[in-house]
């Protein structure tokens, strides 16, 4: 097992123990039922060759098809893809919705890549992957460099090898392809509903405005902060690879997000009373009410890390920010967390509504994608809020709480030990 997955399942475990639950059912989620390995291979457009390395890891099926999104980085690795996809195994069960959790990824730049290249990336990637694919087995959708047009090349890909037109075998895809209205923004809003969800619990008040420092300003910080400012908050800090731009008054998150589109780097960005920094790492030192991570992950790392931190609360936008080796630090501080399976559960929420729309080959309005979403993440969250009162735990603790009494209940269904006759 990986030091990542390792160090992931140490949370698993406190929770299930602390639940009460039987230790046969939980070992069936201490190992992937499934990992591929492959080469991605693809000719640049000055006709050199192009050799990558390529994964798709199916964690665990319980619950359904596993679900999970495919990124374009230099980080990506097995390690990351298996914890990923444990990961995100717990956030659909966390969701209540009919999926196991699946990731995975190219080892790639794709700030290095034409369009073009791109394009026979996503191909390639699919032709390698098409044996474990399938909308009734394993469903991809966006992650880290990829987006709608990346999953339309994958879909048409993947039609052509199965013959046949199969617009939910992946998710994320733009509109006018069996997409759904919302599923961009889906996952940033989500953040921001279970924020104000979980708010009290966190220390935050029932209501009231915020002062929020952000760490990534991709789609889901964007969508997150535009919905936090549309909510009365104010985003004081936002930092990118390029440094760190600053306003106590508060930053104007529309021109922000234009002159991120215009220039490429938040600290390009001079309106009001702005302040910049190159200095990526400056966001964490903010003095704010909530801090949160949109990045990549293992953002804090250890107890040293969590000191540094001037933050009343923290949203992990992105996937596992904080390591669990930071999680003592963090408590001791008073500083509670609205955890990645829960604060991140938007986007698969609405991938979900997207394999149903395929399914059933009917259109949701955008009314109907809002209410879904506020729906499930509001319900996901008086779950988390109730195993917390009853527990006296923490929210993340109770987030994994949730989620695996699911999953136990549905791995147990096929038989315990009890069932065969032995104690």
């Amino acid at each position: 097992m990986s030091e990542l997955l390792e160090a992931a399942q140490e949370r698993m475990t406190r929770a299930a123990e602390m639940v009460g639950l039987d230790k046969e059912v939980v070992s069936h989620l201490l190992n992937p039922i499934e990992t591929l390995s492959a080469s991605v291979n693809i000719r640049r457009d000055d006709g050199s060759a192009l050799a990558l390395k390529g994964w798709r890891c199916r964690y665990n099926s319980a619950l359904g098809p596993t679900k999970g999104g495919i990124r374009f980085h230099p980080s990506v690795h097995s390690d990351e893809v298996e914890t990923l996809a444990f990961l995100m195994t717990l956030k659909c069960a966390l969701m209540g919705l009919p999926f196991g959790g699946g990731k995975g990824g190219v080892e790639v730049d794709a700030r290095d890549l034409s369009t073009m290249e791109k394009e026979r990336v996503a191909r390639g990637y699919v032709r390698a992957m098409a044996k474990i694919l399938g909308p009734d087995r394993d469903v991809p959708a966006p992650d880290v460099a990829t987006g709608e047009r990346e999953m339309a090349w994958m879909v048409s890909e993947y039609s052509e090898i199965a013959g046949a037109i199969l617009p939910h075998a992946f998710t994320g895809k733009p509109v006018s392809l069996g997409g759904m209205p919302g599923r961009t923004p889906a996952t940033g809003r989500g953040a921001h509903i279970a924020l104000e969800e979980m708010r009290d619990l966190a220390g935050l008040g029932e209501d009231g405005g915020l002062t929020i420092a952000l760490q990534g300003f991709g789609n889901a910080g964007l969508w997150f902060a535009k919905a936090a400012a549309d909510a009365g908050h104010t985003i004081i800090a936002v930092a990118d690879s390029s440094g760190t731009v600053s306003d106590p008054d508060g930053l104007d998150i529309e021109a922000l997000a234009r002159v991120k589109e215009e220039k490429g780097k938040v600290t390009a960005y001079d309106g009001g009373d702005a302040q910049s920094s190159d200095d990526p790492e400056e966001v964490l030192a903010t003095e704010c009410d909530v801090l949160v991570f949109a990045a990549l992950g293992g953002v804090i790392a250890d107890a040293e890390d969590a000191k540094a931190l001037k933050c009343n609360a923290i949203v992990e936008l992105a996937n596992r920010p904080i390591l669990p080796s930071a999680d003592k630090a963090l408590k001791d501080a008073g500083i509670e967390v609205v955890p990645d399976i829960l604060a991140n559960g938007g986007g698969v929420t609405i991938s979900h509504a997207e394999w149903v729309q395929g399914r059933q080959g009917i259109d949701w309005n955008s009314d109907d994608v809002d209410d879904y979403l506020e729906d499930t993440i509001a319900e996901a969250s008086e779950n988390v809020r109730e195993v917390m009162q009853e527990c006296d735990t923490d929210m993340r603790t109770a987030a994994y709480a949730v989620a695996l009494r699911r999953l136990c209940a549905a791995i147990s269904a096929h038989g315990t030990r009890a069932d065969f006759g032995k104690s």
